[in-house]
């Protein structure tokens, strides 16, 4: 690249100086650079120097406080500008660098995790799936699970419904129920009042044969009669039913509990033993065999105000009695029986004690003996 330089006249010609010729690219700059070297290159041109910025460019010849000329700021200025290259390719690499940038962003997205509900076999396969595959999978069980918590709202929601309305049934069946020994009992009072007359077959075959209208209302009152009689008999075997299953539940959970606290009935044999011999004192306190089967399936309710099982209680009462009095006597200490003969003072009985101890340590020679000749003697003391 040439470089004019403007002299004055007179003035001879002079070498460049070197500060201007670091302005512009050096000669043997190729026509193509790599990125790195254009922009070194860049920054070598942009980077301004103290002494340039507050120094002025003198002409060879001139004197010292010449300032340079404009066309010279110019011509750098232009040969700045006129860098083949150097720019372009400084932007070009600094693109390129984003563009790598943006390149591994999107190369390393965030990884997606699979269902929860899942196994640690279906998650590890999930792992190994391609990402696209993996969108898939994991958009379709999100949508699976949206709609089965929507279903199961739902169906909650009418479960709801259906028990509010199972209870209202429910609870007007038991009114009807109960109402219907009253409504049998008024029916058969209307069929007394009006048809008083009736009261044996030919008295039906006269009136059918005689009055025909009159027959209908009877036979009418009749089937309503029997309706109602019906409907409340049907209603006394639902109420026995569930009664029997009721006490079936109960008696499970007693009989459970009974084994609990009784371990020992959990043995067929030893239970079958226990009942009978509770069958004989059941009987001597005046039960029947077919009654106390009654009570014990749930057939017949035993008050405890009879008097037979007011007796049990009671001996049930003294025995639990006589068994703590029992227990409390034997945690009593009892002196230890003495033989017969004068009574021998304390210091006796001790010297006797320690000699006998002495004795079985010289047999045996055991730590403990020897302990217990030390206590021994400290209590002779």
């Amino acid at each position: 690249m040439d470089i004019e330089f403007i002299v004055e006249p007179g003035t001879i010609d002079a070498p460049t100086p070197s500060h201007a010729l670091e302005r512009t690219a050096p000669a043997e700059t190729p026509a193509a650079l790599s990125s790195h070297d254009a922009a070194a290159v860049l920054r070598k041109l942009r980077q301004k120097k103290p002494s340039d910025e507050q120094t002025p460019r003198a002409i060879p010849g001139s004197s010292p406080g010449a300032a340079a000329p404009v066309e010279d700021r110019n011509s750098a200025a232009s040969a700045d500008a006129q860098s083949p290259g150097v720019p372009a390719v400084a932007e070009q690499s600094e693109a390129k660098a984003d563009e790598k940038t943006e390149s591994a962003d999107q190369q390393e997205p965030a990884s997606i995790e699979p269902p929860r509900s899942w196994t640690k076999e279906d998650k590890e396969l999930f792992a190994s799936l391609p990402r696209a595959t993996q969108e898939r999978l994991a958009e379709r069980e999100r949508l699976r699970e949206s709609d089965f918590l929507r279903r199961q709202n739902e169906a909650a929601e009418k479960l709801k419904g259906l028990n509010a309305k199972e209870q209202a049934v429910e609870q007007a069946r038991q009114s009807y129920e109960a109402a219907l020994p009253q409504l049998l009992a008024t029916l058969q009072q209307q069929q007394a009042g009006e048809f008083a007359d009736i009261t044996s077959m030919a008295d039906v075959e006269r009136l059918a044969r005689e009055d025909w209208p009159r027959y209908l209302l009877w036979d009418l009152q009749q089937k309503k009669i029997a309706e109602v009689s019906q409907q409340l008999l049907a209603a006394q075997h639902r109420h026995v039913r569930e009664k029997l299953a009721q006490f079936t539940d109960f008696a499970r959970r007693e009989d459970d509990l009974f084994k609990e606290k009784v371990p020992d009935m959990a043995d067929e044999a030893k239970a079958a033993e226990l009942q009978k011999k509770a069958l004989a004192v059941l009987g001597d306190l005046g039960f029947e065999e077919a009654e106390l089967a009654q009570a014990w399936n749930g057939t017949r309710d035993l008050s405890l105000r009879d008097h037979r099982v007011q007796l049990l209680v009671r001996d049930a009462t003294l025995w639990r009695e006589a068994q703590a009095k029992a227990k409390a006597a034997a945690q009593k200490p009892v002196p230890p029986v003495q033989r017969p003969g004068a009574a021998r003072s304390e210091s006796a009985a001790s010297e006797a004690q320690i000699q006998a101890l002495g004795k079985r340590l010289e047999s045996t020679g055991s730590l403990r003996d020897a302990a217990a000749l030390v206590r021994a003697r400290r209590a002779a003391r």
